[in-house]
């Protein structure tokens, strides 16, 4: 396989397209530059900092085409310079050995030989020499602060500086060694000197939030590089790469397998192609995958439902408009042409009406990853902004995915509402708004919240730009509920010889969907009691005799109503939209009916 062929001296970025390995756009857009040009003398490097990167001194024909991130910071700094690593567990590490010795001198941890035949002297000097480097981080950090300050062409690594400068998050108050050891790292992101002498500090963790605010502010001087999980080119130049050609059943190919490892690490990829080997020759994609989900649960787990869509747009009965809708928007996706895909959009309606069945569908269809959001609020001071922005990141590197928003009215709800949590709700809501606000998602991160009461929710998330289109789901018609039957038939695999559904279709007046989904099912029961499996229509109109809607009438109206008063588009409110107001207006169960009748007629929605 090829190896890369880019030239020794790993800080030189390339304008050109790199023959593989591929290099990382954060590396060749942020670390170069920081490096080149001296943008900062402290790094605070996050995210994936566990990574495999290139090999910056490879050549065609050597094994080793990708490194560790450590290993590869060691190859891409090794140019005259001093480097060394620095973590609690394992102390102060070398590049070389040599360099050790120059340290002890520079930092004055070892005072050099006396220049005469003291024999004492000699004696204690080689005793010095034998001595141990310290591992405590604020005497290790206080001999790295001598020798960066005296010292030309220094590069200091340190590992998890989180356990360093951790964020004060529940401990509420930082102890004295914590705050020794941030001020000093403060003082070295705005050391002129240390800057003028080409010295280098880069400080490793694996979220950012775990590092205290102090070193993260923009006043500090640190300079922030965030480690993204690879692209799909990054994943298809290493497998090409490092990986002898696969073989794959039929109708597998390479590139299924690269869409299929979206958002793992080049790390968790070996790691799962390595165990899928071990078990068979061919790659088995449906094992990969399967192992892919434990790996996001595992990192993701308390922050998200990974799901993975099973059934897609034909698996939905009725719906038919917003379903041509939905074509649109994978005709966008599947061409590129993101301007056909909505930033966001939310689904409202009454439950039951087939807004999770329509997310994952889309999920489907597009060939997305499909997660569900959770609630990320922690009782612990910090620690919600913490995970928001590991949510935030965690979507990012999944991308592209499809995220359903559940309860949409209910996550946070309004920003200027009471909540006595010392403004965590606002920040919150500010950061999601932030995210879903971002132009470079649209295409790759497709949100949609999904809402029984879009009048609950805060206005700037419906607002264009956050959720383009708001679409209401109410009760299925009498037209829609006979799709709906034969897709139930069909989806549980339950028999039936019914070819006429009409009386069915007339006897669940006022039925959701999963009111129907759970009629079929009631029947199948009772006929694998009574009929061998068979579903009649004596069995299904019993069964429908039997069930009780759980739903109250009024709020199912007051639903409808609002989700209509949210829609935005005309094309995508239900045909039956004036009669459906006029049977809610005839039940007069909805107050404050007239005024939303005015509203509704004002748009010109009730002609």
């Amino acid at each position: 396989m090829r190896s890369s062929s880019f030239p020794k001296g790993a800080l030189m970025a390339k304008k050109q397209p790199l023959p593989f390995p591929v290099f990382p756009h954060w590396y060749l857009k942020d670390l170069v530059g920081v490096l080149r040009d001296r943008k900062a003398q402290v790094v605070l490097l996050y995210g994936d900092v566990r990574c495999f990167l290139p090999n910056p001194t490879s050549r065609p024909g050597e094994k080793e085409s990708y490194l560790e991130f450590p290993l590869f910071l060691r190859k891409a700094l090794e140019n005259g310079r001093m480097v060394l690593f620095y973590d609690i567990a394992s102390g102060i590490q070398f590049l070389r050995p040599e360099m050790e010795a120059v340290f002890k001198q520079e930092s004055g941890f070892q005072t050099p030989a006396p220049a005469g035949g003291d024999p004492i002297a000699l004696a204690r000097a080689e005793l010095q020499q034998e001595k141990e480097l310290p591992k405590d981080p604020e005497a290790c950090l206080r001999l790295m602060d001598r020798v960066i300050k005296n010292t030309d062409k220094v590069t200091i690594v340190i590992r998890s500086a989180h356990f360093l400068a951790p964020h004060v998050g529940s401990q509420g108050t930082q102890m004295m060694n914590e705050r020794v050891i941030i001020e000093r790292l403060r003082n070295w992101s705005m050391d002129q000197d240390i800057r003028s002498r080409g010295n280098l500090v880069f400080l490793l963790t694996d979220e950012v939030a775990k590092v205290t605010e102090e070193l993260r502010q923009g006043n500090t001087g640190v300079y922030q590089i965030y480690i993204p999980k690879p692209t799909f080119e990054e994943r298809l130049a290493f497998l090409l790469t490092c990986h002898h050609p696969p073989a794959f059943p039929k109708g597998i190919t390479l590139e299924m397998l690269v869409h299929a490892t979206q958002g793992l690490s080049l790390r968790q990829m070996q790691e799962i192609l390595d165990e899928t080997r071990r078990h068979s020759d061919a790659l088995n994609l449906s094992a990969i995958k399967k192992a892919k989900r434990k790996v996001l649960v595992d990192e993701y787990g308390d922050l998200m439902d990974i799901v993975e869509p099973a059934r897609g747009l034909e698996d939905i009965g009725g719906l038919e408009h917003i379903k041509t809708f939905l074509a649109e928007v994978l005709h966008g996706i599947a061409s590129g042409d993101h301007r056909l895909v909505p930033m966001g959009i939310t689904l409202t309606g009454p439950p039951g009406t087939g807004k999770t069945a329509i997310v994952e569908a889309l999920a489907y269809e597009a060939g997305f990853n499909f997660v569900k959001t959770k609630n990320i609020r922690s009782m612990w001071l910090g620690e919600s902004e913490a995970r928001m922005q590991k949510l935030v990141y965690a979507l990012r590197d999944m991308a592209p995915v499809v995220v359903m928003n559940d309860e949409a009215d209910l996550a946070e709800a309004q920003r200027d509402s009471p909540h006595g949590d010392s403004g965590v709700s606002e920040r919150l809501m500010k950061m999601w708004m932030e995210f879903l606000s971002d132009p470079k998602i649209r295409g790759q991160v497709l949100v949609i919240n999904c809402t029984n009461r879009p009048d609950r929710m805060d206005a700037a998330l419906k607002r264009s730009g956050r959720s383009d289109e708001i679409i209401l789901l109410p009760m299925p018609s009498r037209e829609e509920r006979d799709p709906i039957f034969r897709v139930m038939f069909k989806r549980h695999q339950v028999k039936t010889d019914i070819t006429d559904l009409t009386p069915f279709v007339l006897a669940t007046s006022g039925m959701s969907g999963a009111d129907i989904e759970q009629v079929v099912l009631r029947a199948h029961r009772l006929a694998s009691r009574e009929n061998d499996g068979m579903v009649t229509g004596e069995i299904l109109q019993n069964t429908i005799g039997d069930f009780i809607p759980g739903d109250n009438q009024q709020q199912i109206d007051m639903m409808t109503m609002a989700g209509l008063l949210a829609c935005r588009s005309r094309r995508l409110l239900p045909r039956c939209t004036k009669e459906m107001v006029e049977h809610i207006c005839a039940r007069g169960l909805v107050p404050d009916m007239d005024r939303m009748v005015n509203q509704l007629r004002a748009h010109g929605l009730l002609t």
